[in-house]
């Protein structure tokens, strides 16, 4: 249910989600979609300021609501999405990409943690306050000179 308060979408902007979510010439280029609605004026930095407005638009939660429901409706969910990882996975040709499907449904899944990489040393303490750090500090003294 939408809110009272929530602003409905304009033509451009819906003409955008449509592009953006459905035409294959479009399909996901949040760039070539903006110009190909705004047909902005091609002058100076024109390239770089239709990148940035549709990231604007893409980070407005209208739209991206609205590009989700057209995928959605379009088939693209969940179901789908495990029907394509399932014909990648049992396919016998491209082994590169069956074993990135796989890697992608086992994370998708969450069967596999992430390996996180840590460059430099770890602070273990960063989270605690400077008091509790100094206790810590005074008692790895104490023990080191205990010994």
């Amino acid at each position: 249910m939408k809110e009272k308060n929530e602003r409905r979408l304009n033509l451009q902007q819906e003409k955008f989600c449509q592009l953006y979510a459905t035409n294959r010439e479009f399909f996901g280029n949040g760039t070539q979609t903006y110009i190909e609605v705004y047909n902005p004026e091609k002058i100076g930095n024109w390239y770089k300021s239709a990148m940035a407005s549709s990231a604007r638009l893409l980070r407005d939660v209208r739209i991206i609501r609205r590009i989700n429901e057209l995928l959605e409706s379009g088939g693209m969910n969940n179901e789908f999405i495990d029907k394509q990882l399932l014909f990648l996975i049992t396919q016998h040709a491209d082994f590169s990409s069956k074993i990135r499907a796989i890697q992608e449904y086992n994370k998708l899944r969450r069967r596999i943690a992430e390996k996180i990489e840590h460059s430099g040393e770890m602070n273990l303490y960063s989270d605690i306050p400077d008091e509790l750090k100094k206790e810590i500090q005074e008692f790895k003294t104490w023990q080191k000179n205990k010994r």
